[in-house]
C-alpha cells in the first residue's frame, strides 16, 4: 500500500488518561488465558466482576467491553453447537453493552463478530447463507451508527493486542508450530499497512474504519457463487458495493478502501482466489469512480476538516488514474471516457483544488482552473508543490505522483500506421509526418513530439493500434511494410498549461518574464525522471 501519510494522524485522537483499572485488566487477561488452556470452562468470576464495572461506567473503555464479551462468548459456545446462533448472540451482546458509547466505539466493538464470521465463511462453507444473513444485519447496524454524531476518538490502550489473544485462544495449536501473527489472524481482510497502523497505535475512529472495510469486503466476497452468470454477478456485487459505501459515509472507511485499491492485490484471495479478486477490483473501481461524494462536503454530510478532505481527494485521484488505466488496458475505451467524465464532474477534485488555491493565496482562482483528468490534476499539484505549497504529505506520496505522470507520458506515445499515404484516424488526430514513401528495414519508426491535444474519442485507437503494429513487426520476414511513426501526445496539456500559466502569473508565484518564456515548461521538465 502507498503510505501517503500516517493514518493515526489523519484525525486528532485523544490520549487515554492513566486508568487505575488497566493493571486489573492485564492481570485478568493473563489469568483467563492460563485457565482456558488448562481446560477450565466456567468463567463466571470474570463475568461477574466486569459486568459490574461496565454497569458503573457510562462510557466504558473498548478494552473492557471486549474482555467481558470475549469471556461470555467462550462460556456460551461450550453449551451451543450452533455456530451462527453463537455469533448472533455475540453481536447482540456487543450492541447492548455499547449503547451508551459514541458511534466510533459502537462500530469498533464489532470487530470480533467480523472475525468470527470470517472464520465460519472459510472453515464451514456450508454455513455461508447464515453468515451472509447475519452480516447484512451488521452492515445495516453500522450504517445506522454512521448517521449519528461520532464525537470522541480515544487512542487504544496497550492491552489491545493482548485482548486479541483472548478472542483467539481457541485457535492455539492450529498454526502448525509457526508463530502466529495475531493482528493478521484477527484482521484478515485488510492490507499489511493497515495492520501496521493498528500495531503502531491508532484511535477508535480508525479502528471503526477497519471494521467497516472488513465487513464491506466480506459481504461482497460472499456474493460470489458458482453458476451465476457473470453479468448478473457483476450487477449484484456492484449494487451492493454502492449501497454499502453510501450507507457508511465514513472518512476512515473511504480512506482505507481507496488506499487498498492502490495495492497490487486486494486482501481477499483467500476467499475468492486470484481470478475473482481481479473481477472484484474492477467492480470496486467502477463503484468508487461513479459515486456521488457530495455528502463529504455538504452541510448535512460528514464535517471533515479541509486537510482531511484534501488527503482523501488526493488518494481518490490516484485511484481514478488506476481505474482509467485498467479499463484502457482491457480495451474498454467507452468506460475510460465515462470514468474521465465522472472524474471531471466529481466534487472531490474541485475540493482539492479549492484547498490548494487557498493555501497558495490564489483567492478565487479555483473556479477558473479546469483539469479534466487525474494526470492533469496531479501534474498541476506537482507544479504548485514546487512553488512551496505542501500538498503531498511525504516523499513516497510525491514519488507516486511523479510515477503517475511518467506512466502517462509513456502511454501517450501512440503509434500511427499509414495506409496508402493516409494516416489512420485522420478524422481524430492532427498528425505531424514526413514523406510517405521512406521505407527502412525497421519499419520507419520515428518519434515526433507534439503537445497537441486529442479528443476523447481517439482513445479507442491507443491500444488497438499498438497491438497491430507489434503483430506486424513480429510477423515480418524482411518484406516491405508500411511506415510507422510514433506521435507523442500530452493529454489535455494545452488546457492545463493555459490555466496554470494564468494562475501562476496572477498570483505572484512566477514573474511576468517567466510566463513570457514559460516557467511551467521547466517545471514540467523537473517532474521527469
Amino acid at each position: 500500500m502507498i503510505q501517503m501519510e500516517s493514518y493515526s494522524n489523519s484525525v486528532a485522537t485523544t490520549p487515554k488518561p492513566p486508568d487505575t483499572f488497566q493493571p486489573m485488566l492485564s492481570e485478568s487477561i493473563h489469568r483467563f488465558l492460563t485457565e482456558y488452556r488448562s481446560g477450565a470452562t466456567d468463567f463466571s468470576n470474570f463475568i461477574s466482576i466486569f459486568s459490574r464495572l461496565l454497569q458503573n461506567s457510562p462510557d466504558p473503555p473498548l478494552e473492557f467491553l471486549w474482555f467481558y464479551s470475549a469471556v461470555t462468548f467462550h462460556s456460551t459456545k461450550f453449551n451451543s453447537p450452533n455456530s451462527i446462533s453463537v455469533s448472533k448472540d455475540l453481536f447482540q451482546l456487543l450492541v447492548s453493552c455499547s449503547t451508551s458509547c459514541n458511534a466510533f466505539k459502537r462500530i469498533s466493538v464489532l470487530a470480533p463478530v467480523i472475525y468470527e464470521l470470517f472464520r465460519l465463511a472459510t472453515d464451514q462453507k456450508e454455513l455461508k447463507k447464515g453468515v451472509e444473513s447475519l452480516l447484512e444485519g451488521i452492515v445495516s447496524y453500522i450504517s445506522i451508527c454512521c448517521g449519528a454524531e461520532a464525537a470522541g476518538n480515544d487512542d487504544l490502550s496497550s492491552s489491545f493486542v493482548e485482548l486479541l489473544r483472548v478472542w483467539m485462544v481457541d485457535r492455539a495449536g492450529k498454526d502448525e508450530g509457526e508463530r502466529r501473527n495475531d493482528l493478521k489472524a484477527f484482521f484478515p481482510i485488510v492490507s499489511e499497512e493497515v495492520r501496521k497502523v493498528i500495531s503502531g497505535g491508532c484511535g477508535i475512529g480508525y479502528l471503526s474504519g477497519v471494521v467497516m472495510c472488513q465487513s464491506f469486503l466480506l459481504r461482497l466476497c460472499l456474493k460470489f457463487e458458482a453458476g451465476i452468470p457473470k453479468w448478473q454477478l457483476e450487477k449484484d456485487v456492484h449494487d451492493c458495493a454502492v449501497q454499502t459505501i453510501t450507507g457508511f459515509r465514513n472518512f476512515y472507511f473511504l480512506d482505507i478502501l481507496f488506499r487498498m485499491l492502490l495495492e497490487p492485490v486486494l486482501p481477499v484471495t483467500i476467499l475468492l482466489g486470484h481470478g475473482n479478486e481481479v473481477l472484484l477490483r474492477e467492480i470496486l473501481y467502477d463503484a468508487v469512480m461513479m459515486m456521488d461524494y457530495t455528502f463529504l462536503s455538504s452541510p448535512g454530510g460528514i464535517p471533515l476538516p479541509g486537510k482531511q478532505l484534501k488527503n482523501l481527494a488526493l488518494t481518490w485521484s490516484f485511484v481514478a488514474d488506476n481505474a482509467i488505466r485498467s479499463v484502457r488496458e482491457n480495451g474498454n475505451q467507452m468506460k475510460a471516457v465515462s470514468y474521465i467524465n465522472a472524474f471531471s464532474g466529481s466534487c472531490l477534485p474541485s475540493q482539492l483544488i479549492k484547498w490548494v488555491t487557498s493555501q497558495a493565496g490564489m483567492g478565487d482562482k479555483a473556479s477558473s482552473l479546469n483539469v479534466s483528468t487525474p494526470v492533469a490534476l496531479i501534474k498541476w499539484l506537482l507544479v504548485i508543490e514546487g512553488q512551496g505549497v505542501t500538498i503531498f504529505e511525504c516523499d513516497i506520496s510525491k514519488v507516486y505522483a511523479r510515477a503517475v505522470v511518467c506512466k502517462s507520458r509513456v502511454e501517450y506515445e501512440i503509434p500511427v500506421v499509414k495506409t496508402n499515404g493516409k494516416n489512420m484516424g485522420d478524422n481524430l488526430f492532427h498528425l505531424v509526418h514526413e514523406g510517405k514513401d521512406d521505407k527502412k528495414p525497421d519499419g520507419d519508426m520515428k518519434m515526433i513530439d507534439s503537445i497537441d491535444t486529442f479528443p476523447l474519442a481517439a482513445l479507442g485507437l491507443m491500444k488497438s493500434t499498438t497491438d497491430v503494429v507489434r503483430k506486424r513487426k513480429e510477423e515480418s520476414n524482411g518484406e516491405d511494410e508500411k511506415p510507422v511513426k510514433f506521435v507523442k501526445y500530452h493529454f489535455h496539456e494545452n488546457l492545463v498549461k493555459e490555466k496554470l500559466l494564468s494562475l501562476v502569473n496572477d498570483d505572484g508565484l512566477s514573474s511576468g518574464s517567466e510566463v513570457d518564456n514559460p516557467a511551467t515548461d521547466e517545471d514540467m521538465k523537473d517532474m521527469e525522471p
